[in-house]
């Protein structure tokens, strides 16, 4: 695949960045070594296990046994929450908040439940069981930022980075904050929940997109034209530029196996990150997930220029130099790092 003659539009192995437990490891062992960087701050700690079927998750506990140990804190004074993210599943199926091992014991085993069709693969919720077998475990940042004139709905901001050849890394700047259809409720003051068995209420807390398409809010806005502050604004940017080019220094540093950047290939992503209402110069932007072959189509009509601006960047930064050799400007691109592999 190293054929000068062709040119790949995605890199082969790039798991250590897409795949949430590999991405959890490669960061938790990047910030090891390197304790000053951004990623220290900008990523929840997570505990990551392999689970087949929901009755063995009390043996799971015991050999995660740190993660244990926080459960069983929190539940003397339920100060927390945890939120649940099967690693291979997108569009936020299997997510899950929960503060107690009960809780997630109850939520494993409505994934367990027999209701699967004739070919044993999917459950009444659409979820592929044989994906949902790696978990992550992180604590829920219950203090999003939320904005009056969105009626203080929670967003998150999703940027799409462009990663070409060995290595360069460019931020595409026209950034998108993507809001719940529905109101936010702190899950760590207001205990609502959905049936008898104490579940945690979702609704408010998943801000994907493909998941309003029965709103008439609106839920999709360009960062820059919304009501944040432009001081709000060069913060939340100044941020993402630093933890992208330091996610991708981790991924070629801690796991290289399972991140090979080829001289003549490039990839667009789809990055998620979470804004925290103590957001000041250094902190309060945290990164949630990589996606690769991001959904363009869920920034709907309204915005179609900014993704059709961000394909010319990506033919000028990405596609030209790996068949012409030639890199052409484009204003909303900015290159948070280089490498030579």
């Amino acid at each position: 695949m190293q054929d000068s003659k062709y040119v790949a539009n995605s890199y082969i192995y790039r798991k250590s960045l897409i795949r949430k437990h590999y991405l959890s490891n490669t960061i938790a062992v990047y910030q090891a070594k390197h304790p000053k960087s951004i990623l220290k701050r900008a990523f929840p700690e997570s505990f990551q296990f392999e689970l087949t079927y929901a009755e063995f998750l009390d043996d799971i506990l015991d050999e995660v046994y740190e993660l244990r140990c926080v459960l069983m804190e929190n539940e003397e004074k339920m100060e927390k929450t945890f939120i649940l993210k099967p690693s291979m599943t997108d569009k936020g199926q299997g997510i899950r908040l929960f503060k107690t091992i009960d809780q997630l014991q109850t939520i494993f085993d409505s994934f367990d439940e027999d209701d699967t069709d004739d070919e044993g693969d999917e459950t009444n919720n659409g979820m592929i069981i044989s994906q949902l077998r790696h978990f992550v475990v992180q604590e829920y940042i219950s203090n999003p930022l939320l904005l009056p004139e969105y009626e203080n709905r929670k967003f998150h901001i999703r940027t799409y980075v462009l990663a070409s050849g060995q290595l360069n890394v460019y931020v595409y700047d026209r950034m998108l904050m993507l809001f719940s259809a529905e109101n936010y409720s702190n899950p760590n003051v207001n205990d609502e929940v959905s049936d008898e068995d104490r579940i945690i209420e979702m609704a408010g807390h998943l801000t994907n997109t493909c998941l309003q398409d029965s709103t008439d809010k609106k839920v999709v806005e360009e960062l820059k034209k919304s009501s944040l502050s432009e001081t709000q604004q060069k913060y939340i940017v100044q941020q993402i530029h630093e933890i992208v080019a330091d996610l991708f220094k981790a991924a070629v540093n801690v796991d290289r196996m399972n991140f090979q950047p080829l001289p003549n290939a490039f990839e667009a992503y789809g990055l998620d990150f979470l804004v925290s209402e103590d957001l000041s110069s250094e902190n309060g932007v945290t990164l949630l997930e990589v996606n690769a072959y991001p959904d363009f189509r869920q920034t709907g009509s309204e915005l179609k220029n900014l993704i059709d601006e961000f394909f010319d960047g990506v033919l000028c930064k990405g596609v030209l130099p790996l068949t012409v050799g030639e890199v052409l400007k484009s204003d909303s691109f900015c290159k948070v790092l280089e490498l030579d592999l």
